[in-house]
């Protein structure tokens, strides 16, 4: 991995924060909204039961929905090198034995974006010794690029406008003054199978919320009789920093798998749940601070989540601490060819992390490659053969990340990947992600 120059300025980076050295701090919340033509709604093939050394299907996910993509499977040796020629399957469904000597593996998919523009994703699994003798990954998920047509649902509003002139209509991209609005307003759908709304009414506090399926038409009459749970205020004044950004939803995987939150406001604007109608709600804190290191920009941004009860009361989730032990951690992690890291000294709840490179070159277009592990380990110069020739590429536009990601789990790293993968009840997503926290450091140049 031949990012030293990166690593270098990132570790003096975090010194610099954890020391309190000045950085511009500014928030930059974006939500991705990739396209690729695919069915709306579409469910990827149910993952593959694993009766073989190595089992998961690959999907294409964004705002147009889930299905299939092709992909192909690259083992490594611990030297990393490529064992032996890509799996490549066109349906995405793999159920293969792996080499006996196998340490990496690395799944690829490649896809032309709306600009015809070449978008290759990796994602490597570090030491697959560690993870489990059966390697049942589930579904494995790359983004998508390619456009879409909006699945557009409309809202006639008009009758819901007389009988609540006074109120504001949240849910959509804007805050909507019922006086003012159209007599009908349009939802982009997409992948969404159901939308939540509530009104407001800033004079006398009344804030009710309904559920809407996006799935039964596009065509929805809004009523006074539509919106009866009435909304129970967040409590969020352990949330003060300027540069916090404060996120409900009722998804708490929403910042990891890139699913649409309910709604979202800034952290001095009263946040709403509705108990009687959403099962569990989430509270996520997000910081973000840029600054500029050695000319290499860096950008570091921490997520905090934590469940909601139906008071309105969570418990603070605290966020993973920039610390004179993370900067050593990545220095350390950049002396060498082969990367030694070990990240367990930075915060006893992190289990898990990941490096992104990001880059362009001529033979690969856009890539981006993801290695994830334990929070100890190395990672070897990997080697791709002909399918990704790093040696010749000259990239252009280098960018690398860290991920370190604290999830609520106690056991090993083979126990939580399986947990990870395998179908969740909601009491098990509830103990694995309601108390979470990550921190993502990005340098380019």
């Amino acid at each position: 991995m031949k990012r030293l120059t990166l690593v270098c300025a990132v570790s003096t980076a975090c010194l610099l924060t954890a020391c309190g050295g000045s950085s511009k701090s500014n928030i930059n919340v974006t939500n991705s909204s990739t396209n690729t033509t695919i069915p709306v709604n579409a469910t990827p093939p149910p993952t593959p039961v694993s009766k073989y050394g190595i089992s998961f299907n690959t999907v294409i996910e964004n705002d147009c929905g889930v299905a299939p993509i092709a992909s192909s499977l690259v083992f490594h040796n611990e030297q990393g090198q490529a064992i032996e020629t890509p799996v490549i399957k066109p349906d995405g469904l793999f159920q293969y034995s792996r080499p006996a000597d196998t340490h990496y593996i690395s799944i690829i998919a490649t896809q032309t974006d709306s600009n015809n523009e070449k978008q290759t994703e990796i994602i490597t699994i570090n030491n697959v010794d560690d993870i489990a003798s059966d390697l049942a990954l589930g579904t494995v998920t790359f983004k998508g690029y390619q456009s879409c047509d909006c699945d557009a649902v409309n809202f006639d509003v008009s009758e819901l406008a007389v009988t609540n002139s006074d109120y504001t209509l949240t849910g959509f991209s804007d805050n909507i003054i019922l006086a003012n609005s159209p007599a009908e307003l349009t939802l982009c759908a997409n992948s969404l199978q159901e939308k939540l709304l509530f009104i407001k009414n800033a004079n006398t506090g009344d804030v009710r919320g309904g559920v809407f399926s996006l799935t039964d038409g596009n065509h929805i009459v809004l009523s006074d009789a539509d919106f009866t749970s009435t909304g129970v205020v967040v409590n969020t004044t352990q949330h003060t920093q300027a540069n916090e950004y404060v996120l409900i939803s009722t998804n708490p995987a929403n910042l990891v798998t890139r699913e649409q939150s309910r709604y979202a406001r800034f952290s001095d604007t009263p946040l709403y749940i509705f108990p009687n109608i959403v099962e569990q709600s989430y509270i996520t804190s997000y910081l973000t601070q840029t600054m500029n290191e050695d000319e290499v920009s860096i950008t570091i941004e921490l997520f905090a989540t934590n469940t909601i009860d139906d008071t309105g009361t969570s418990n603070a989730a605290e966020h993973i601490q920039i610390s004179a032990q993370l900067a050593a951690a990545f220095a350390d992690s950049g002396d060498s060819m082969v990367d030694n890291y070990d990240f367990g000294s930075v915060d006893q709840r992190i289990n898990e992390v990941t490096f992104t490179m990001k880059w362009q070159d001529q033979f690969n277009g856009h890539v981006s490659w993801a290695i994830r592990g334990d929070t100890k380990g190395t990672i070897a110069e990997l080697l791709f053969g002909n399918y990704l020739n790093e040696d010749k590429a000259q990239p252009i536009n280098p960018s690398l990340s860290f991920t370190l990601a604290a999830y609520q789990f106690n056991g090993s790293y083979a126990e939580l990947q399986k947990l990870r993968t395998n179908p969740l009840s909601s009491n098990e997503v509830k103990d694995l992600l309601a108390e979470s926290a990550f921190l993502n450091i990005t340098a380019s140049q």
